[in-house]
């Protein structure tokens, strides 16, 4: 069963369904447009090749503020709909507060020559994750999945490859 849906946001961006499904499905395209990304390494792709099951570390850097990483697996792999992971190991505080965290990117046509990208966020709250999870985990995640959007659109509007 999977975990609960805890925030969700979209966004309408001027480029092809082709184009942001590249974006999304490529990890090492994250260094590209990911705010806080500083490095994405596949752990066990073969010849590049990631599809369920596939396991990807994120490097990541906030401001200076902390600096670590995260290791998630991909649970869902719809070619041109969806991509899903979860997290399974971090170097932060993620999985002290949060059970089954994960995230899952949705695209649509929303139009010719544009798509509608869908950013869910699911976790299930833990010991002291139950009281910061309205405080302050919702609000940050909410701050990070629109600061992603904004910056898959503008990288996947200036054309660059």
């Amino acid at each position: 069963m999977p975990a609960k849906l805890q925030g969700r946001d979209e966004i309408i961006i001027d480029a092809r369904v082709e184009r942001l499904w590249t974006l999304i499905s490529d990890s090492k395209e994250m260094e590209n447009w990911g705010p806080p990304v500083r490095g994405v390494t596949l752990l066990d792709c073969q010849r590049g090749q990631e599809k369920i099951g596939s396991c990807r570390r994120v490097g990541y850097d906030l401001g200076g503020k902390r600096k670590g990483y995260y290791s998630e697996r991909r649970t869902e792999q719809v070619p041109g709909k969806r991509i899903a992971f979860e997290i399974y190991e971090d170097s932060g505080p993620i999985l002290k507060f949060l059970s089954r965290p994960g995230a899952a990117l949705d695209i649509e046509s929303a139009g010719p020559g544009k798509t509608r990208v869908i950013f869910s966020f699911y976790h299930d709250p833990r010991g002291l994750g139950r009281l910061l999870n309205r405080l302050v985990i919702l609000p940050d995640m909410r701050k990070n999945r629109l600061a992603a959007l904004q910056s898959l659109k503008r990288y996947a509007e200036s054309g660059r490859t």
